[in-house]
């Protein structure tokens, strides 16, 4: 699957579906933010940082730009869900071009993540940015319904039927 194409749609699906899970929290207050929740990343607000957390290293690594720092990273975390909300939508941008530029030769390229012992490639990385972040939104989603919290249906085909009613 080197078709840029298809990624930069997967893209365009993943900044949309971002934006509705953000979107659906806003209703929560702190304390159901932070509550612990079996089977995410610890609460759906560490859950939804740490996706964007990881969308923003992996930019990172595919552009050659230097990691964060330790330091950096405490701050980037400590900063409000809406923040992250916002950081996630620039994300999706920052995605897009990436994807404008690449070519078989970038996808098919190295990518070096020190925290893996394997090998994985350009178009391994941008990859594991799509299901990292569909398995966290399912897992927020988990909770939040659990809770009989109504939750928005992320399908492709509702991005595809929004933008249809858009024209």
């Amino acid at each position: 699957m080197n078709d840029t194409r298809s990624l930069s749609r997967l893209y365009a699906y993943d900044t949309w579906a971002n934006a509705r899970v953000f979107a659906a929290c806003q209703a929560l207050d702190q304390a159901q933010l932070e509550a612990g929740a079996p089977g995410t990343y610890g609460s759906i607000e560490d859950t939804l940082r740490h996706m964007v957390g990881v969308a923003h290293i992996y930019s990172l690594m595919l552009r050659d730009l230097p990691r964060d720092h330790e330091a950096a990273q405490d701050a980037f975390y400590a900063r409000d869900l809406g923040w992250h909300a916002a950081h996630a939508a620039e994300l999706g941008v920052a995605y897009q071009g990436i994807l404008a530029a690449a070519d078989a030769a970038y996808l098919d390229a190295p990518l070096h993540v020190p925290w893996f012992d394997f090998a994985l490639t350009r178009l391994d990385g941008l990859l594991q940015v799509l299901t990292h972040s569909a398995q966290h939104r399912a897992q927020v989603f988990s909770v939040l319904g659990g809770h009989g919290i109504e939750t928005p249906n992320l399908d492709y085909v509702e991005l595809v039927n929004e933008e249809h009613a858009a024209r």
